[in-house]
Parts: C-alpha cells; structure tokens; sequence
C-alpha cells in the first residue's frame, strides 16, 4: 500500500505530524475525499444473504467482514447529476503553478455543473491580489496620511503592494503612508521586521520598527511591555499571547494614527480571520462586529483583503510566508485552533461558502442596522461590546492600568 507520509510532511507550529495511512481511511473519511459530506449517506454493511445492518462511518473498509461489501446510501433525493461536486476540470494558467482558484458552478437546470481549478502561479497571484487591495480603497476613496500594520507575513506584505498601486493609480504621496511593525522576541522577531523593512522601503512608504522601548514612549506605558506580558501570561497564560499581540498592534496603530494625523489603520485581517470571529459571535448569541471597515474609538480599521482566502495571500509571497511560519510561536490555544478550525472547513466542501455567508450577512447587518458597536471603557482607549462580566471585565483593566496610568486621568480622550 503507498505510504504518502514517505513524499508529504505535515507541519505544524508544534512540529510535524504523520497523515493518516490509506488502510486507516473511514468510510466517512472516504466521502469526504469524493467531495460529499458523510452526514448525508447511511453505512450498510451488506452480507450477500439478501440483508443489510447499518454500521457506523467511523468503520474503516478493513473493518468490515472480508466477504461483506458495503453500501453507502443517500438518505436524501439528491440529484448527483446536477451536483457531480468530484468532477473538477483542471485551467493551467502557468507551467509553475503556486495555487489553484477553485470555482464551483453548481447545475442548472440543464443539470450542467462546471467545477474548476484554476492554476496559477505567484506571479499572476500578485495581480489578482493586488488589483483587490487597490480597488478597496479606491471604490471606499481613502485619503493619506494612511497607516498600516505590517507582521512581515504574506497577508501584510500583499497590503504592501496594494496600496503601492492605490498611490500610484490615483496620484498619492507615498511618503504619507506609515506602515508599522512590532518587535518583541519571541513573540514578534526582529527577523520578520527586516522583510517588512526592505518591502516597504522598495514602496517609498515609512517604516516605522517598534522594539519595546518604542512602544513604551508611544502609547505612554510605565515600563515596558515586556513587562506587561509576563503579567498578561502570568494571569491568563501563554497561549494568551495571540490576544495580547492584537490588541498592542490596534493600539500601536491607533497612536501612530494619532501622531500623523491619519483616520484610518489597514490591517491584513483575511477571510478566515473574519469568519472565525464572525462563527465565534453567533455561536455565542453575539451581533457581529462591522467588516470589513470597523470604527474603533477615532481611527477606522479597514480590512482590504477580508474576502481574500489565507492561501491565496501566501502564494503571492511564499517564500516570506513559510519564514513567517517557522518563527511562530507554538499555541495550545484550544478554543482559538478550534473556531479557526471551522472557519477553514467551511471551503473544504464547498468553496466560496464562507464568503457567501459572510456576504450575506454583511447585507443584513448594513439593512438592518444590526451590528455590534465598540463603546470605550472608562477614559481609557480600551473598547469592548458589552458582554464581558463585570469582574472579569474589572480585572483586565485593572491589569492593564498598572501599566498604562495615564488612563486613570479623567481628562484623558480616548483614541
């Protein structure tokens, strides 16, 4: 039996880890390579005396009597002919390709389904995604000065040169558009800095190094971050340090907004950054937070690429994004790997799924004036929605105002 273990490695932060040899397969599991979901099929187990017994798809074929065959059946009048979800005609748009585009055309009623992937390789990847990114700001009209948060990974890179085409196209000084990257080992290395460094200054924007003794004049601490984090991990442990990094860069780049008069903050949120919030929300009962432009205090964060898949970002720049990956640092986060988790497997079936839902939601949300807005807390620029509990709620500011007693002011104006 061909043992592809031996040709492909899965990788993750924590290392690599085995795929499940062909003879380990499920039924289920076997579904699922042909496209079709195993919550729409019954497992048979058929003797061949004119019986049948329902098994379970955790079976693996091996599993079942030699002399037995097995029976999948649809439980539902579904029309396979108009689905035909494993026929995927393959478009080579490059001898090298990077990536393939998957685009799912389900029937008509001519029962003409047209599935297609489309391979192409980095370099028409950068037009696609570029193009996107230059569009969003032109069809929003957003003006410099301009800030942007840069991690030295595919999707912040890909910002980059999108907003290298916006100026060019519509005639914007490039010097007013500051991008920013926090350094802070381990968590933020100084590595992923020097490729933001040279990409932003072959773009003619600012780059702006932020190691923490620059973050702790900017945003006016009382020590430095480092600091901060070993308080943050100490109480809410270290796989906390995903949270901890979001909310330094939204507040980094709402300072630097500040600083240079700039009323909008770019980040690299792609779309299974916002479908894993936007799942964690409902799921929980919660209205959705705006995208992709959200007002946070005086500053609009603005998700040019919340619609782009994360792969379709690290194939225009695959080299930095497997740098990028190598020097994360490893999470046992459980509920964070698990709403991503999801997130991702909402394309697995069906591609495009998760940008139809995010579609229509957005729709409803803007309809119905129903997303969920940001208040601020105290004088302080911290924002929330409302739904934490008050000790919970008490203790983070608490925590944070150790670090951060200019927020105790009454005077002070939130960002």
């Amino acid at each position: 039996m061909h043992d592809w273990n031996a040709r492909v490695t899965l990788l993750f932060s924590a290392g690599a880890r085995p795929l499940k040899p062909a003879p380990e397969l499920t039924l289920a599991e076997l579904l699922l390579a042909n496209r079709l979901p195993p919550s729409l099929f019954q497992a048979y187990e058929v003797p061949g005396d004119g019986s049948l017994k329902p098994i379970p798809m955790t079976l693996t074929p091996g599993q079942v009597p030699q002399h037995h065959t097995v029976l999948l059946q649809c439980m539902r009048n579904t029309d396979i002919d108009a689905l035909r979800p494993a026929e995927i005609e393959t478009v080579r748009h490059a001898d090298e390709p990077t990536t393939a585009l998957l685009d799912f055309h389900y029937a008509d009623d001519g029962k003409s389904p047209q599935h297609r992937a489309h391979l192409v390789d980095d370099t028409a990847m950068r037009e696609i995604v570029f193009t996107k990114i230059a569009d969003f700001l032109a069809r929003h009209e957003i003006p410099v000065p301009l800030v942007a948060g840069i991690s030295g990974g595919g999707d912040s890179s890909s910002l980059v040169q999108g907003v290298v085409r916006y100026t060019a196209e519509h005639g914007l000084d490039p010097s007013a558009v500051t991008c920013f990257t926090l350094v802070m080992d381990p968590l933020w290395p100084e590595s992923a800095a020097q490729r933001a460094r040279a990409l932003c200054a072959d773009a003619g924007f600012e780059h702006v190094v932020l190691h923490p003794e620059d973050t702790t004049a900017l945003v006016g601490m009382s020590g430095s971050p480092r600091a901060l984090w070993a308080r943050f991990e100490q109480a809410y442990g270290a796989d906390s340090s995903h949270f901890f990094g979001t909310f330094f860069v939204n507040l980094v780049g709402r300072a630097l907004c500040a600083e240079r008069a700039a009323g909008h903050l770019l980040v690299g949120y792609q779309r299974e950054d916002v479908m894993a919030e936007l799942l964690f929300l409902l799921m929980n009962g919660r209205r959705p937070l705006p995208f992709p432009r959200r007002r946070t205090g005086e500053v609009e964060v603005l998700m040019p690429v919340w619609d782009v898949p994360k792969s379709l970002l690290d194939a225009c720049y695959p080299s930095v994004s497997e740098s990028n990956y190598a020097e994360r640092v490893d999470s046992t986060a459980v509920r964070r790997s698990s709403i991503y988790y999801l997130a991702h497997c909402l394309d697995a079936l069906v591609p495009q799924m998760s940008l139809s839902l995010m579609s229509g939601i957005k729709s409803l949300m803007d309809e119905t004036g129903g997303w969920q807005e940001l208040s601020h807390v105290g004088t302080t620029p911290l924002l929330h929605t409302g739904y934490a509990t008050t000790p919970e709620q008490s203790a983070m500011v608490e925590l944070l105002l150790e670090h951060f007693p200019q927020w105790h002011s009454p005077t002070t104006h939130p960002q």
